[in-house]
């Protein structure tokens, strides 16, 4: 009759359990005593030996807690916006601009005609400084809060971004329409 013994001893850890104070905590140990004899028997367990006093002079080893976690990484910051990105082709600010000086100009063109009965060209030409400086203040009031950084995504009411710049596009078309028909009837005003 052969017999084969196999004795193993297994360490179980808490770590990876997650702990509320950094004391380590001690490591529990089993035996196992496994015998395989011509007729199978059950395995033996050996119960893990009683804990050792408080007062060891050398701790088990314990890998360190995971409780203490670093602090997340900080957001990257924020990408300066410069002038370059904002008037670019593709950036905001063309459309957005050139769309509030169509629809100021569109309007104000419009309304100097009805009452004055002056094309657009004289109303420029009899106040050019007026109108300039009107436009340098829309210009600069729109790529002020541009640069700092803001995407014109607030909405007031039904007055949103979107209906914004179809607005704008619309007065723009209206305003080179009315400089079209001015020109095509010799210079006369439209009404």
């Amino acid at each position: 009759m052969m017999q084969l013994t196999k004795q193993t001893t297994f360490a179980t850890s808490r770590a990876s359990t997650l702990r509320t104070s950094a004391v380590p905590r001690p490591t529990n140990r089993c035996t196992v005593v496994v015998r395989a004899v011509d007729g199978e028997k059950a395995p033996e367990v050996t119960p893990p030996p009683a804990a050792a006093p408080a007062s060891t002079s050398t701790p088990p080893t314990m890998p360190p807690p995971a409780a203490v976690r670093p602090p997340p990484p900080a957001p990257p910051a924020a990408k300066a916006v410069g002038f370059g990105d904002v008037m670019a082709f593709s950036g905001i600010g063309p459309e957005l601009i050139n769309g509030r000086l169509a629809m100021i100009g569109f309007v104000a063109a419009l309304g100097a005609e009805l009452s004055s009965g002056e094309p657009v060209l004289s109303q420029w030409a009899s106040e050019p400084t007026g109108i300039a400086v009107a436009f340098l203040l829309v210009i600069a009031g729109s790529l002020v809060p541009l640069l700092q950084g803001d995407k014109n995504t607030k909405a007031i009411g039904p007055l949103t971004p979107s209906a914004e710049m179809n607005n704008g596009r619309a007065a723009m078309i209206g305003f080179a329409a009315l400089l079209i028909a001015e020109f095509a009837s010799s210079g006369k005003a439209l009404f």
